[in-house]
């Protein structure tokens, strides 16, 4: 693995960084920076470095993240492409969800991992079920609306 590789997920600029202890578990969660991979405990991005990811996971990663970002700014700019972009965003079936909780699904092997699930809360409201199974979430948890163990998503 070479430091080319890691740099994929690294930010251009120094950001504040998860400097917990030991990591419990991860959230794959666009925030408008390159790096989705951020600790659950206290939200901060973690450096793919630290967790040891392959380059194979981070190319993955970079992969996916690059296409939710397009979709994610379309949805932003709100112009004639946001409603095609909220669409494909929110689809369970859709390419980018489903590399998402592909991710997620594999990470898991090395740590807990979650798809932070897209949802428009100005419009849509806070999210009651799954988006992807449509069970109900668990809202034992900090950042979200709740979270799916069997689909290893967050919303």
């Amino acid at each position: 693995m070479s430091i080319k590789d890691y740099a994929k997920l690294r930010p251009e600029t120094e950001i504040e960084q998860c400097d917990c202890a030991t990591i419990s578990e991860i959230y794959l969660v666009y925030t408008l920076t390159r790096n989705p991979i951020h600790c659950a405990e206290c939200r901060g991005p973690i450096d793919p470095e630290r967790l040891q990811l392959s380059a194979k996971e981070v190319g993955s990663i970079a992969q996916c993240f690059s296409v939710y970002d397009a979709l994610y700014d379309l949805w932003l700019d709100s112009g004639e492409y946001e409603a095609y972009a909220k669409e494909k965003l929110l689809d369970p079936l859709g390419q980018v969800n489903q590399a998402g909780l592909a991710l997620a699904e594999a990470l898991s092997d090395s740590y807990p991992t979650y798809y932070w699930w897209f949802h428009d809360a100005g419009a849509d409201g806070e999210p009651t079920q799954c988006p992807a199974c449509h069970g109900a979430l668990d809202r034992s948890v900090r950042w979200a609306a709740g979270k799916c163990e069997a689909c290893r998503v967050v919303v």
